[in-house]
């Protein structure tokens, strides 16, 4: 099983929903945030540039579509993923959470995730 973690409402077309990663950045970037809720952002960020292979976005040449999944088996990054989830929540940013046996293509994989192209329905 694949988890995404992506804010929008149920009734929007999954491959059409911003990341919680961007979302929380764009927050951070527009200074909606307490310098508490800053900090704990942060806080959340360092650990997964500490823990969580960055998958080569930028050098390997995919589509614009193409999305992180995270292996069921990768708790605490999950875990780290709803910390994420509840401060956007609290910025009334609805979070869902995508699960999928088969979430799309895949185009690269490490021992927490998978990078995929989308299928168009899970």
């Amino acid at each position: 099983m694949f988890i995404r973690f992506v804010v929008g409402g149920d009734t929007e077309d999954h491959r059409q929903l911003t990341g919680i990663v961007t979302e929380a950045r764009m927050l951070r970037d527009d200074d909606l945030l307490s310098a508490a809720e800053e900090a704990h952002l942060n806080a959340i960020f360092a650990w997964l540039n500490a823990n969580l292979p960055c998958p080569p976005f930028s050098s390997a040449g995919w589509s614009r579509d193409a999305v992180a999944w995270f292996k069921d088996s990768s708790t605490e990054s999950i875990r780290q993923f709803r910390k994420l989830a509840a401060l956007l929540n609290q910025h009334d940013r609805p979070v869902r959470m995508l699960k999928s046996q088969r979430p799309g293509k895949i185009l690269y994989e490490d021992d927490f995730q998978v990078v995929v192209e989308e299928w168009k329905t899970l």
